[in-house]
């Protein structure tokens, strides 16, 4: 992943976060609809394994409510990361 489309996405996130009406521009949505692709792509392609990284699950998180992510590959990706987190916090 380059480092401009990571600060991209950064920002993309960060915007769509701190939005006063949850109206988000449509260009800024594309960019977290593609990354949020890519993502979900990778986790449906190694289910048992994948682990997000930390902007991976940040804009995962972001789209958690949605329906396709109401299911058990969703919620052992999320435990995945946060297993991780807690591994890595520990070392």
């Amino acid at each position: 992943m380059s480092r401009t489309l990571e600060v991209t996405v950064r920002q993309a996130l960060q915007i769509a976060q701190n939005s006063q009406t949850g109206v988000i521009d449509p260009q800024i949505l594309q960019i977290l609809e593609n990354y949020l692709s890519r993502t979900w792509s990778r986790i449906q392609a190694e289910p048992d394994t994948y682990i997000m990284d930390g902007l991976e699950f940040a804009v995962f998180n972001h789209f958690r409510a949605r329906s396709e992510f109401q299911n058990e590959t969703a919620r052992k990706a999320v435990s995945r990361y946060w297993n991780s987190r807690t591994a890595s916090d520990g070392a």
